[in-house]
C-alpha cells in the first residue's frame, strides 16, 4: 500500500512538473509572438515615419517582386547601380537583372544583402562590381564616440525585413550597446510624426511608386570642364592599394555562400574617368583584386583596361561631387552591352 501510495505521488509529481513545463513554454512562445508583433507594428509606423531614402526604396521594390522571378542579382557600391543597365542585361541575355547596390556599400555588408536576398530570389549569376572592395569601411563612423554609426549601412539595415539576417547584420557591424539604436529605427525618426509631407511622400511611394522604382540610377549629365581640370592637376600618387581584412574575409564568406546556392559569381570594376586612373596606381589595384578573384576561381572583369572596347570616351563621366567616378545614362549602356557580351560567351 505504501509503495503504491509513493507511486501515485511520483506519478502526480512528474505530471505536475510537465504541467509547469508546458506552461513556461507556453508563455515563452506567447512572450516571443508579442514582442514580434510590437517590433513589426513599430517597423510599420517607421515606415512612414522614416525618410525614405534610395537604398530603403531600392530594398521596398526588391520585395515587391514576383518570387524567384531574378536571374541577374547585381551588387555594390554606387558604381554598381550607376553601371549596368538591368533592361540591355535582359535584351541580351533574356534574363531579368536588378541592382541592389547602395552608395558606398563594403563587401560586408553586400554579403548580408545577398543572403537577405536569396530569400526571396533564386539568381542564377551575382555580379559583384569591385570598387567597394578595398578599404571602404562604411560602418565605420566619424564619430569617435559613436563609431559604429553610419547612415549607409543603417539605410541596408532599415530596408531589410525583420528577420535572422537582420540579426546577424546587426551583431556583426555595430557594438553591443547599439544594437537596439540599429534594430529599431523608430526611435531615431519618431519626431516626424509632424511633417506631413514626408509622411505623404511615403504614403505616394508605397501606394504607387514601388513597382516603378529601379536600382538602376545613372547620372544624367556628362563631366564639366572644370572637374575635368581639377582631376588634370590632381596630384600623383604611387601607394600600393590595399583591401581591409574584413572586405577580404566577407569576400570569401560572400563566395561560399554562392557556391551552397549554386550562384555564378562574378566581378567587374566599373570603369572610372581615366584622368584618375592615370593619377593612381591602378595597377596594384588590378593586380591584388585580380589575385583575390583567382582565389576563389572567379573572373574578374577590370573595365578601366577596355576604354577602347567598351567605346568609352571622356564625355561619357560625370562627376558632381568631384571626387567619385560615375558613368552617364550613355556610358552605362555602352559598358552593359560589352559586359552582356562578355557574359554570353
Amino acid at each position: 500500500m505504501v509503495m503504491l501510495q509513493e507511486k501515485v505521488s511520483e506519478y502526480m509529481e512528474q505530471r505536475m512538473k510537465k504541467k509547469e513545463v508546458k506552461k513556461k513554454f507556453k508563455k515563452t512562445i506567447f512572450g516571443v509572438i508579442a514582442f514580434w508583433v510590437v517590433v513589426e507594428s513599430m517597423e510599420l509606423i517607421s515606415d512612414f515615419l522614416y525618410p525614405q531614402n534610395d537604398i530603403i526604396r531600392n530594398w521596398q521594390s526588391f520585395y515587391a517582386l514576383e518570387e524567384n522571378s531574378v536571374d541577374i542579382l547585381i551588387v555594390g557600391s554606387s558604381h554598381a547601380y550607376s553601371s549596368f543597365n538591368p533592361e540591355i542585361l535582359g535584351e541580351n541575355l533574356g534574363q531579368q537583372a536588378y541592382v541592389l547596390a547602395s552608395s558606398s556599400q563594403n563587401v560586408t555588408q553586400t554579403y548580408f544583402n545577398v543572403k537577405e536576398a536569396i530569400k526571396y530570389q533564386k539568381p542564377e549569376m551575382l555580379i559583384l562590381e569591385t570598387f567597394g572592395i578595398d578599404n571602404n569601411n562604411n560602418w565605420q563612423g566619424e564619430n569617435e564616440e559613436t563609431p559604429d554609426k553610419n547612415w549607409k549601412k543603417e539605410s541596408n539595415i532599415d530596408g531589410m525585413r525583420l528577420g535572422i539576417v537582420k540579426l546577424e547584420a546587426i551583431a556583426e557591424q555595430y557594438l553591443p550597446e547599439n544594437w537596439c539604436y540599429a534594430l529599431f529605427k523608430i526611435a531615431r525618426c519618431h519626431g516626424n510624426w509632424k511633417d506631413t509631407q514626408l509622411i505623404m511622400s511615403n504614403y505616394d511611394f508605397f501606394k504607387n511608386g514601388i513597382d516603378q522604382y529601379s536600382g538602376f540610377r545613372p547620372s544624367e549629365s556628362v563631366m564639366s570642364e572644370e572637374t575635368m581640370k581639377q582631376y588634370e592637376e590632381m596630384a600623383e600618387t604611387h601607394s600600393e592599394y590595399k583591401i581591409c581584412e574584413e572586405n577580404e574575409t566577407y569576400y570569401h564568406k560572400l563566395a561560399q555562400l554562392c557556391r551552397e546556392n549554386e550562384m555564378k559569381l562574378y566581378m567587374i570594376m566599373a570603369p572610372m574617368y581615366d584622368g584618375y586612373i592615370k593619377k593612381i596606381n591602378y595597377e596594384s589595384r588590378y593586380q591584388q583584386i585580380a589575385a583575390l578573384a583567382q582565389s576563389e576561381g572567379v573572373e574578374y572583369l577590370d573595365c578601366n583596361k577596355l576604354y577602347d572596347e567598351i567605346g568609352l570616351d571622356a564625355t561619357d563621366f560625370e562627376d558632381a561631387f568631384n571626387s567619385y567616378h560615375h558613368l552617364n545614362r550613355q556610358g552605362a549602356d555602352k559598358v552593359t552591352t560589352y559586359v552582356a557580351e562578355v557574359l554570353k560567351k
